[in-house]
């Protein structure tokens, strides 16, 4: 029982342990996604590579959240030389196969942060897209199709004028917002 309350105590906060479960282990197991070693920069350029493919089911702040939490709290990284690399390419072993990554700069300076997201019109759209989505499509569907602003946009006035969508002119407007922060 000790052990238990000890190992709760020590894990991550649940907001940010529920948010990797249900963005990354949405699409990827457990051991896929814990499998690399990766560093700081790298992680990020992952995950705002999944969220590209993704944009409505990763968020920008779910991004940075998940950064942290895979950098942080699963220490899923490579210690960093002090010195630049000679060679600009570094192998990361994995398993039986490695894999080769561009080593970049941990320059945390040059990236310029994204603009905050309203935590409210970030839940209040969430909410609306898989209740109004799910009624016809799987939300995997909808997370994989909205992969670009003009394409979201589209979708979202064709869906509204389908009989029975239930989205209305205050839900496009709610969604709409929100599409537009998060590309």
């Amino acid at each position: 029982m000790l052990s238990l309350l000890l190992a709760l105590t020590i894990a991550a906060p649940p907001s940010e342990r529920l948010t990797y479960e249900r963005k990354c282990l949405y699409c990827h197991s457990e051991e896929v996604a814990e499998s690399k070693r990766l560093t700081l920069p790298q992680w990020r350029r992952v995950i705002d590579q999944m969220r590209k493919k993704a944009p409505l089911l990763i968020s920008r702040s779910d991004a940075v959240l998940l950064t942290r939490y895979v950098t942080q709290t699963l220490r899923l990284t490579v210690a960093t030389p002090a010195r630049p690399v000679a060679s600009p390419v570094v192998e990361v072993k994995t398993g039986p196969s490695p894999q080769k990554l561009t080593e970049e700069p941990e320059s945390e300076a040059a990236e310029a942060p994204a603009p905050a997201i309203d935590p409210e019109l970030e839940q209040q759209a969430s909410a609306l897209i898989q209740h109004r989505c799910s009624k016809c499509h799987a939300l995997g569907r909808v997370y994989g199709r909205l992969d670009t602003l003009e394409r979201s946009l589209t979708t979202l006035e064709r869906m509204r004028l389908k009989t029975g969508s239930g989205i209305t002119d205050d839900d496009v407007r709610v969604i709409e917002a929100y599409l537009r922060a998060q590309f």
